[in-house]
């Protein structure tokens, strides 16, 4: 987000606060909350991709769940007190 490049991609799509959520673009198209955790899971293929079914749900009930896990998602998932360092691999994958 604070590239050269992910400001402008920021701008082009009008993201006032880029950090308040969860953010994909694809294609020139963006995907917040739920659609961009759907969206990624997609992209990851079997298993993950079988959560496509909860595009079935309507978007306002997905995000509100996205906001309620992102609300306790220590109590959820707990919590690091180190980073993980990434492969040079995995970095290919970010901007």
């Amino acid at each position: 987000m604070q590239s050269d490049k992910g400001e402008r991609l920021l701008k082009a799509h009008e993201v006032k606060d880029p950090l308040s959520s969860m953010l994909v673009i694809d294609k020139n198209q963006l995907y917040k909350q739920s659609d961009a955790v759907l969206f990624i899971a997609n992209e990851l293929g079997f298993p993950f991709s079988i959560a496509k079914v909860f595009y079935l749900l309507p978007k306002g009930f997905r995000d509100h769940i996205y906001d309620w896990v992102g609300r306790n998602r220590y109590r959820i998932f707990g919590k690091q007190t180190q980073c993980k360092l990434l492969s040079e691999k995995q970095k290919q994958h970010f901007l």
